[in-house]
């Protein structure tokens, strides 16, 4: 009996073809979240009980389902929308492990049932859910293939050399002077920052030019990696860890992105540098901010080598070293943030009707129009409301965008405020983070790294200069472009 063997190639469905290559990340996913609820069935700061636990762990893996749609989708653009989304399980439900129920007001303990805790993750969840959903919702809109597309091809090798060069030169100059208190705000302290930033997305585009080369080139490597290392040191010197971190963490997005896996080396590397250096920082504000020395850059460079290195032999010693990583990572506890104003709205405390949102109003008139534009006032009116701190005193706490938009609105809000947030993130990732996106998706990222943090503050300070901030960015990058759009997509499209 003779038997006939086709050579015809199996051709799968597209459907089959998504089916087999969804498997493999479906497994991940519930490995990553199985692992999750495994370390934190043990590491518990004080014992949760099991329907917080179960919350806890739902939003974790709603929070992390946008990054195994990033990669199902073939991972095109760089992922900064699912990184934000998931900036949200790290400070609303790894708290609930990290910390004890409790936050300090006016220096008096106050004590959070674990009933509150329960409430607002079930609002947390809520709150991601229309978040992701709003985005989703957007990017499916039949006009969001029509808006304008900001991909700034920056093909010229001689002008970009030039605004990568410059923009890093000028950038770290211009932080550095400010650190100093060489430049005051002023009527120009708009314009400072604007080209200070240029800094960052000069960063991204030499991150990516050196991470896309299947060959190393010495120069370009050294270019990187020096102007990586000199825009931690100027960023630490502001006193602030998100101006020193924030550039790692862009070439961490941009590698990610590149190579399509995640660079844990960097990882590991920017968690030891925080655990070490967000300790310290308390003290370097103390005598630089509020003291009269150091007085120059080099001896400020020694005191943060000094406090880093006391601060990292606390951690090397056991009896302070969980003291030490508990207060670090009460830094992004926001869940217990939400459960005491939750606790306060609207008993005792009235719902603020929209009134932290009256920024936007005016947000767009640029300062150079207004030179006496009110400033963001939210962040310090909440603080003092909910007594988070007396109204004659520093630093602003920040609750969350979260949660400010349940003191205004209630539980509509938080659907109606996510939701909107989603559509913007949609409208911005559809501009500026198409395929073939070169300097556009460079200032995305350079704008949006911030949102990873700024989630624990107030909604206008982020979004309020936003779409300013992108504008002036994409003018000052397009004396460098040979156009706003790339004319081979353009082409594509005609025919």
């Amino acid at each position: 009996m003779n038997h006939v063997v086709s050579t015809r190639p199996i051709i799968r469905s597209p459907r089959s073809r998504a089916r087999r290559a969804g498997r493999p990340l479906l497994l991940s996913y519930l490995l990553i979240v199985g692992s999750y609820a495994l370390l934190f069935a043990f590491w518990q700061a004080e014992p949760v009980p099991g329907t917080a636990y179960v919350l806890a762990i739902t939003l974790f893996a709603v929070c992390l389902f946008p990054i195994v749609r990033w990669y199902a989708r073939g991972a095109i653009g760089v992922p900064v929308f699912e990184v934000i989304v998931l900036s949200y399980a790290v400070q609303f439900s790894m708290p609930v492990f990290t910390q004890p129920n409790v936050i300090i007001i006016f220096s008096q303990p106050f004590y959070i049932r674990w009933a509150l805790i329960e409430s607002v993750l079930l609002l947390a969840i809520l709150g991601v859910v229309a978040l992701i959903g709003g985005y989703g919702l957007a990017r499916r809109l039949p006009f969001m293939a029509h808006i304008p597309k900001i991909d700034l091809p920056l093909n010229d090798a001689g002008k970009r050399q030039v605004f990568i060069i410059g923009a890093i030169v000028v950038g770290n100059t211009i932080t550095l002077a400010q650190a100093m208190g060489w430049l005051t705000a002023g009527a120009a302290g708009a314009i400072f920052s604007l080209l200070s930033r240029q800094m960052q997305v000069a960063l991204i585009l030499l991150a990516y030019s050196h991470f896309r080369q299947e060959r190393v080139v010495p120069a370009q490597t050294l270019l990187l990696y020096g102007a990586l290392a000199i825009s931690f040191i100027t960023g630490l010197l502001t006193g602030l860890l998100e101006n020193a971190l924030l550039p790692l963490v862009s070439l961490t997005l941009v590698f990610w992105h590149t190579r399509r896996r995640l660079p844990w080396h960097w990882l590991a590397i920017g968690i030891t540098l925080y655990l070490v250096l967000n300790p310290a920082k308390f003290t370097y504000r103390r005598l630089v901010w509020y003291g009269a020395t150091p007085t120059t850059a080099v001896e400020r460079v020694s005191l943060w080598g000094d406090l880093a290195s006391e601060s990292a032999a606390n951690l090397l010693d056991r009896s302070s070293s969980e003291t030490v990583l508990s207060s670090t990572l009460a830094r992004f506890d926001l869940v217990h943030k939400f459960a005491y104003v939750y606790h306060l709205t609207p008993d005792y405390i009235s719902y603020y009707n929209g009134q932290t949102y009256n920024y936007f109003i005016y947000a767009w008139i640029p300062r150079l129009v207004w030179p006496d534009k009110p400033a963001v006032s939210a962040n310090e009116q909440i603080d003092v409301d909910y007594m988070l701190k007396q109204s004659d005193s520093g630093t602003s706490i920040g609750i969350g965008q979260l949660p400010e938009a349940y003191i205004n609105f209630g539980l509509i809000g938080i659907v109606m405020v996510m939701a909107i947030q989603g559509f913007i993130f949609a409208l911005l990732d559809s501009s500026l983070n198409g395929s073939r996106s070169d300097g556009g998706r460079a200032i995305y990222l350079s704008v949006m790294v911030y949102f990873l943090n700024g989630i624990g503050s107030a909604a206008a300070v982020l979004f309020g200069a936003l779409f300013q901030q992108i504008l002036a960015n994409a003018l000052i990058l397009r004396l460098f472009a040979t156009g706003w759009r790339r004319h081979d997509d353009v082409k594509t499209q005609q025919s």
